[in-house]
């Protein structure tokens, strides 16, 4: 599956910083992305995948937090999870126009609405709870931080999980994103590096899944 994206930056030398900015977060996407795709595609073997349960997408209900312009959850509907993309309102022209641009490779088009994660009366449209919150480069602002955690609670079914792609942005940000997670979630596991798809795993970003129950 080929994921097109259309970045829309001004002229002048902020160009630079801002294709830094897209690889470092495509990165760190890319990372999440491709571990599903390495342990639901073969030739991995279901008897020696851990993560079975967690990637067997039939019949299950997602949704991506912070979906920018889309290419993680354009990947994981062409590989069969039915998702919703959701991002704030400035970022939803750049998501539809990228869900329609890759509407041919995928199975279905995935569904998209606006979300602020300190809005509950946006949460309670989506019509949680669901199986799977996916979630990349999203801890960034001390502001934001809190909400976050406060969002993916009440998303997240009690038996769900959520499955977390990270790397350290605000020191700040990161205690007050950890310290309200060991709150909300029993149990936080970190995917090891070799579990991860060899080509897209770095020692800067890591894979996270928190549950509810243990």
């Amino acid at each position: 599956m080929r994921c097109r994206t259309t970045i829309i930056a001004p002229k002048g030398t902020i160009v630079g910083c801002l294709r830094f900015l897209l690889g470092f977060v495509m990165t760190i996407i890319l990372i999440g992305a491709k571990f599903a795709e390495r342990r639901l595609l073969p030739p991995a073997p279901a008897a020696l995948n851990p993560y079975t349960p967690l990637l067997s997408f039939s019949g299950k209900r997602a949704i991506e937090l912070g979906a920018g312009c889309g290419p993680a959850g354009i990947a994981l509907t062409a590989l069969g999870l039915d998702i919703i993309l959701t991002d704030i309102a400035p970022v939803m022209p750049a998501l539809r126009r990228n869900i329609k641009r890759n509407r041919f490779a995928l199975p279905k088009t995935p569904k998209h609405a606006q979300l602020y994660w300190n809005k509950a009366e946006q949460i309670r449209s989506l019509n949680p709870p669901f199986d799977l919150v996916i979630a990349a480069d999203v801890v960034y602002m001390e502001d934001s931080a809190a909400q976050l955690v406060s969002a993916m609670d009440a998303l997240v079914a009690p038996s769900g999980a959520v499955l977390l792609g990270y790397q350290l942005r605000s020191p700040e940000a990161h205690r007050i994103f950890w310290d309200r997670c060991s709150e909300v979630f029993p149990v936080i596991e970190k995917v090891p590096h070799e579990d991860l798809h060899p080509d897209y795993a770095y020692e800067e970003t890591d894979v996270y899944i928190f549950r509810k129950n243990k």
